[in-house]
């Protein structure tokens, strides 16, 4: 259901924006329904997962490597949120303004702050992009911007906000994308080794069941990633749009 929403959520924003005019209602359900939190952590705790995982499928000269790369990725957990929260928080005050309520996001801020003080991103650019939208946001809730600074919203952000929908695509296609294939071919060679090495006819029908289970876990997971990924290109795709029409928003 959660992914059925954020698709759908994605679509209406490209829908409305079709127009030569953009009504902001549309714009209020996109932010209510933007990319859903859950998703996106399960794929980030299957990414710190995934060394454990390997050590079913690798010899134990390769575990000590393994666990490295477990404590690496366990550094790695905050800065990966970091760019879910930040789109989260920005598409809360989008919806806010769209609908001309207050925008109240003293909680999100303060999660925001400690985390890009706990974490250093590897790229300036990237950097600069996470201190930019939470600038635009805390300015939004001080200052207690109401619908009629939505096109201001819009324009401030859109530069900033594609920088991290890139940037979060990049990893999820990348690097979460890029470990599903690692494993699928580490699942392939274990259990057909393990197949053709065997003698027993049993031992083989079972090992057989136990290969299309590890597989279709992967392939159910690799399906989310694809997912994620599309959500992604139609959030930053919508905002364009929100941003080349932004002289013609409408109640």
């Amino acid at each position: 259901m959660g992914s059925l929403k954020i698709v759908l959520s994605a679509m209406v924003l490209v829908a409305f924006t079709q127009g030569c005019t953009t009504n902001l209602k549309p714009i209020q359900d996109f932010a209510n329904l933007s990319v859903e939190s859950a998703q996106y952590t399960t794929l980030v705790d299957e990414y710190l997962e995934f060394p454990k995982r390997q050590k079913r499928y690798q010899p134990p000269s390769r575990h000590a490597n393994l666990d490295a790369m477990a404590q690496d990725r366990a550094t790695q957990k905050t800065s990966l949120l970091l760019r879910q929260s930040i789109i989260e928080t920005y598409m809360k005050s989008l919806g806010r303004l769209a609908a001309d309520e207050v925008v109240d996001n003293t909680e999100e801020l303060a999660q925001l702050s400690a985390a890009l003080e706990s974490q250093t991103p590897t790229i300036p650019k990237e950097a600069e992009a996470f201190k930019k939208i939470a600038g635009i946001v805390t300015t939004v809730a001080v200052k207690r911007w109401r619908q009629d600074q939505l096109q201001n919203l819009i324009e401030q952000a859109n530069t900033p906000i594609q920088q991290v929908l890139e940037s979060l695509h990049r990893i999820v296609s990348d690097g979460f994308g890029g470990d599903l294939q690692t494993e699928e071919a580490a699942i392939q060679n274990y259990y057909m080794t393990l197949i053709m090495e065997s003698q027993d006819p049993a031992g083989k029908a079972a090992l057989a069941e136990w290969k299309d289970l590890r597989m279709s876990q992967v392939h159910e997971r690799s399906e989310a990633v694809q997912i994620y990924g599309k959500v992604l290109d139609q959030i930053s795709d919508g905002h364009q749009r929100l941003f080349d029409q932004r002289q013609n928003l409408t109640k």
